[in-house]
């Protein structure tokens, strides 16, 4: 405990403890944008967050004056860029394979209603008798992992990684 009180709190938000603050991602808009659409997946971009609104990226795609972009989702997507994985293995797992994969595809596609940045990138079988699913945001590998375990127990474990924003998550039965 006596190495927290050389640190004093400045005041500043993100300053206490050295803690850098927010960061802008690579894959956000640049500062000004006030709206786009996503040309891939249709998302539309509007007050400084990315949705699904049909009508509206109907409505803005025909008008012409909006920009037509590639989301940071979709971009994170073609790069490649994964923050969370979810590892699948396990005797219960051989014998339920395709009911998991249906459970994950069913809630992944109920979360990606709500927030379009969480999507699978892929799910990648393994040669042991493993899945691992592979998240754009380090929030859905998270409860992919804890529906996987409300849904049929097993053993559930978080290993976050420190500097980014990453996240491996294993569930075994």
């Amino acid at each position: 405990m006596e190495r927290y009180k050389e640190h004093k709190w400045s005041g500043e938000k993100g300053k206490k403890f050295g803690h850098a603050g927010r960061v802008n991602g690579p894959y956000e808009l640049a500062a000004g944008q006030e709206a786009a659409v996503c040309q891939d997946c249709h998302a539309v971009y509007q007050s400084k967050r990315w949705f699904f609104d049909g009508n509206l990226y109907d409505k803005l795609a025909g008008a012409g004056k909006v920009r037509q972009v590639v989301c940071p989702t979709c971009r994170k997507i073609k790069d490649h860029y994964v923050e969370g994985y979810l590892t699948l293995s396990g005797e219960f797992w051989v014998q339920h394979q395709e009911e998991i994969v249906k459970l994950l595809e069913k809630e992944a596609g109920k979360v990606g209603k709500r927030n379009c940045a969480d999507r699978i990138v892929r799910m990648i079988p393994e040669a042991d008798s493993k899945l691992v699913v592979e998240t754009t945001t380090e929030k859905l590998a998270q409860h992919l992992g804890r529906t996987i375990f409300k849904a049929y127990k097993g053993a559930l474990s978080f290993r976050w990684g420190e500097p980014n924003r990453f996240v491996r998550v294993y569930w075994t039965r």
